[in-house]
């Protein structure tokens, strides 16, 4: 029998990029609400990455409402996954900016070894 979820499949695109900051900037806040001050956009801005990312993925990230917020068993994995992203793509940034600051090119240094000097 077929699953009636949608998975995940395809490429990793810049607004899955995006979507993955929000909510970890979410997680890490520890909720919607305090999120808000760090990314600097509104609630609903901040609830509609939210409800994006969890039809994007297939999966309930977390459960938010009277009761406070908190993370899904799958929210959790999804977390340190994207933890492992983000630290990856920091990782590529470094070492290509890495490729910037070595020297390049070929250096040729002439030595002579009698010098002539004229004494008065």
């Amino acid at each position: 029998m077929a699953s009636s979820k949608m998975h995940f499949i395809g490429q990793l695109q810049d607004m899955d990029l995006r979507l993955l900051r929000v909510y970890k900037a979410v997680v890490e806040s520890g909720g919607f609400s305090a999120a808000q001050l760090e990314l600097n956009v509104s609630r609903s801005t901040i609830s509609a990455c939210m409800s994006d990312l969890e039809t994007r993925l297939g999966l309930k990230l977390c459960s938010r409402g009277r009761a406070g917020f908190s993370l899904t068993n799958a929210g959790q994995q999804v977390y340190e996954i994207t933890l492992q992203l983000l630290r990856s793509i920091d990782t590529f940034r470094n070492q290509l900016n890495t490729l910037h600051t070595q020297l390049k090119g070929e250096l040729n240094i002439g030595i002579t070894d009698n010098l002539i000097t004229i004494w008065r």
